[in-house]
């Protein structure tokens, strides 16, 4: 038998899609349309046998509890089989954003993947066995088979790529996270380091000026030293410039200081060099600190509410906490009304003035437990744990209430909002209920504004 060619899309591929491409053109026409009707024709059963099975599966058990996700999930495994395993050759770069897009979706619902691992096995097990059934060449079936697996094994591995990309990224914010609940400790630890790096290079002269034997002490072995090569890589993970630092370090240990010690008594130059370093390396501690504050801060600075950069670690926790301990959880989206009146005829000064004096509305109403972001210019989002309906209603009119009882010197100008109310309803991704909230206040909105909204 002649060898597939490689279609001439394949040759502009990536590796990965590359790999997907030989898989759809190495498969013979009338063997993948046996298998897209073997799929067809037992979709909805091998669906209902691979939820069956795995709702006693007990790190997949919590995702699968509620009836509307039970539901959503059903139909979109059929789909998603059906269009794998389609009768025509299937869209390549529908096929592959598809994958990266459930990844994704796995990854922000945080389902474990090994449940999913496990889910696929279970996929391909049934479909060997109704492939068995169906096909009595033994060539062709054991094409099919093989095309099967393939096809199943290369949507797992782009999922899980996609899905460990993600979840890195989260790992990074939530580090973030952790970083901006430190608070003060973050400026203590720059001017304890600072004070540490000029204690050594006072130590390191006064040995120098009193001509003490060597070996001078290193900037390596110093507490700053080993600060920077161990709890310094961990606080400034990746591109955050502590190469530059170690390298200035590494030439003073390695060049100036044995520079220094080679002439007897050190010329000035040689000491106003070293010092020319240390100040240096401060200069690089100084812009690395406030370039870490720069991209971690998780404050709106103008509001000092949370950044929305943080949403989804904090929802994802959030939810995951609602569904395991059976916990209530509402979310608040609130908007000012008509704020770009406000900017247009009063300018951004008001208007920033009215966005600082909601965000304290909404602080003074809400609890220390609570999480408040700035979501967009001028709408906020607001996480109430262990909430539900009713009082997260309650809440929102308070709100509102406090805005719109404020005196026109507080804000500069007459202000309302809008507020729309969500409860979660078991949904383990936190964007259906962001998109709850979001329809509630829409709803509050052209109801005629300064309402609070419950979907």
């Amino acid at each position: 038998m002649t060898a597939a060619v490689p279609s001439e899309a394949s040759l502009v591929l990536s590796a990965d899609e590359a790999e997907w491409q030989r898989i759809i053109d190495a498969i013979e026409p009338s063997v993948r349309e046996a298998v897209a009707l073997v799929v067809k024709d037992h979709a909805a059963d091998s669906v209902e046998l691979f939820y069956t099975t795995l709702r006693q599966h007990p790190d997949a058990a919590p995702f699968l509890s509620n009836e509307l996700v039970d539901t959503r999930l059903h139909a979109a495994l059929i789909t998603w089989l059906t269009s794998l395993f389609s009768v025509a050759a299937p869209d390549l770069i529908a096929l592959v954003t598809t994958q990266k897009r459930i990844g994704l979706v796995h990854a922000r619902i945080r389902v474990p993947i090994q449940a999913v691992m496990h889910g696929a096995r279970l996929l391909k097990g049934e479909l060997r066995h109704l492939l068995f059934d169906r096909i009595r060449s033994k060539e062709d079936l054991s094409k099919a088979i093989d095309y099967v697996e393939n096809m199943m094994d290369m949507a797992s591995e782009t999922m899980s790529r996609e899905f460990v990309r993600d979840l890195q990224k989260e790992i990074e914010t939530d580090e973030a996270y952790r970083l901006v609940t430190l608070g003060q400790d973050i400026n203590l630890e720059r001017e304890i380091q600072k004070a540490a790096l000029l204690d050594w290079g006072h130590r390191v002269l006064f040995a120098i000026c009193c001509a003490a034997p060597p070996p001078l002490p290193s900037l390596e072995g110093s507490a700053f030293g080993l600060w920077l090569n161990h709890k310094g890589s961990l606080l400034f993970p990746g591109p955050f410039g502590l190469e530059p630092i170690k390298i200035a370090m590494r030439k003073i240990d390695h060049v100036t200081i044995p520079a220094l010690l080679a002439d007897a008594p050190p010329k000035p130059v040689q000491i106003y060099e070293l010092q020319a370093q240390i100040e240096e390396i401060r200069f690089l501690m100084d812009n690395l600190f406030r370039t870490s504050e720069a991209r971690e801060s998780g404050r709106d600075p103008l509001t000092c509410t949370l950044n929305r950069r943080f949403l989804p670690t904090i929802l994802s926790r959030e939810v995951t906490q609602a569904m395991r301990r059976e916990v209530p959880f509402s979310v608040l989206m609130l908007d000012i009304d008509h704020f770009k009146s406000v900017n247009d005829t009063f300018g951004h000064t008001c208007g920033d003035r009215v966005l600082r004096g909601v965000a304290e509305k909404i602080v003074s109403a809400c609890r220390a437990s609570d999480f408040i972001f700035r979501y967009g210019g001028e709408e906020f989002l607001i996480a109430l744990v262990e909430i539900d309906m009713d009082e997260a209603f309650r809440i929102a009119e308070r709100i509102r209430e406090m805005v719109a009882d404020a005196s026109t010197d507080s804000f500069g100008v007459k202000v309302t909002v809008s507020i729309g109310v969500a409860t979660f309803d078991g949904h383990p991704d936190y964007t259906h209920l962001i998109e709850d909230a979001d329809k509630a206040l829409y709803k509050a909105k052209d109801l005629g504004r300064n309402k609070s909204v419950a979907l």
